[in-house]
């Protein structure tokens, strides 16, 4: 997601977990490979054993997507002005603009308004979920699978 299109700053990588629709979003300092690289070990260190696949978009932010996720996620690439094949995160994205609207600078939030962003997102119900909250359908999907993981 990204505010002003002027040059060089922040932008927010996104990522929505398909099954739960929990979201993770990370205050980046810009939109290129090195800084998303960065985030993503970040985000890899806290939820790598639940990561079972990534899809992208052919930005040339993802170029060093496989050496992050090698050994821990299968990489897909959605093709080129193939939104509708990311729908999910898409969604998502929209509803963040619904708290940083379009042509809002990144540069003058911090990551506590990020996390407020994340978590506002996080405690809604939802339809498709049976109007559980993406949190709670994803902390037991993940206790689901660390239980499997461990047996």
């Amino acid at each position: 997601v990204v505010g002003k299109r002027s040059g060089h700053e922040s932008v927010l990588l996104t990522f929505t977990e398909r099954k739960t629709r929990y979201d993770i979003v990370r205050l980046i300092e810009g939109k290129d490979a090195d800084s998303v690289s960065y985030a993503l070990k970040g985000i890899c260190a806290e939820f790598g054993d639940l990561i079972k696949s990534v899809t992208a978009d052919n930005g040339t932010e993802f170029t060093a997507l496989n050496a992050v996720l090698d050994g821990v996620a299968d990489i897909y690439y959605a093709h080129p002005y193939s939104s509708f094949e990311r729908a999910t995160n898409e969604t998502h994205n929209r509803m963040i603009r619904r708290y940083l609207p379009k042509g809002h600078s990144l540069d003058t939030i911090g990551p506590k308004t990020v996390s407020m962003v994340e978590s506002r997102l996080n405690q809604l119900p939802r339809r498709i979920l049976k109007y559980q909250t993406p949190k709670e359908a994803f902390q037991i999907e993940a206790a689901r699978i660390r239980k499997s993981c461990s047996a």
